[in-house]
């Protein structure tokens, strides 16, 4: 057994395994088929590999190089726009509120780009009118009455984090 297998195999923890794993120069196949001996011997799954392997700081520079590019090219990939603002009608507003349902997982039906292209705006509106409806609903509760979950949805996100229009 090579000296950097032992050191592998001997890790206490994830965050252990990981680092010991970054300082090896084994190849890619070797580290993998170590994975799963140190699984075995540790009772550590993979997910907890990638736990640790996420919050390791070489790992974490890694994940975000190109981060700007990608999420540039993302926001122009998606732009619905056409230069144009959307006006956020009371109509419109109802719309979105009825697309903007979760699922029993807690995932949005629709994404973000979806909701982009059905109301010709960009990703970053959307982002913004679900923020806006967490306020809301943060501030009138899940119970609250369509007509004064659309009035304050009319608002500006200032308003909202003042406490609504009726504080004003």
């Amino acid at each position: 057994m090579k000296k950097w297998e032992k050191i592998i195999l001997d890790s206490r923890t994830p965050d252990e395994y990981v680092e010991n794993s970054l300082k090896s120069k084994l190849k890619p196949p070797e580290k993998a088929r170590l994975a799963l001996s140190w699984m075995d011997a540790t009772g550590f799954t993979k997910t907890d590999i990638l736990y640790a392997r996420n919050r390791n700081p070489y790992w974490k520079k890694k994940k975000m190089e190109g981060a700007e590019e990608r999420t540039s090219r993302r926001l122009a990939m998606h732009d619905y726009s056409k230069g144009k603002s959307v006006n956020w009608t009371p109509k419109r507003l109802e719309e979105f509120l009825e697309l903007n349902r979760k699922d029993a997982s807690g995932r949005y039906l629709y994404r973000d780009w979806e909701l982009a292209d059905h109301f010709n705006t960009t990703i970053p509106s959307i982002q913004y009118m679900r923020r806006k409806y967490i306020k809301v609903r943060s501030l009138l509760g899940p119970r609250a009455r369509k007509e004064k979950v659309l009035s304050y949805m009319g608002c500006s996100e200032l308003v909202l984090l003042n406490g609504g229009p009726a504080r004003q």
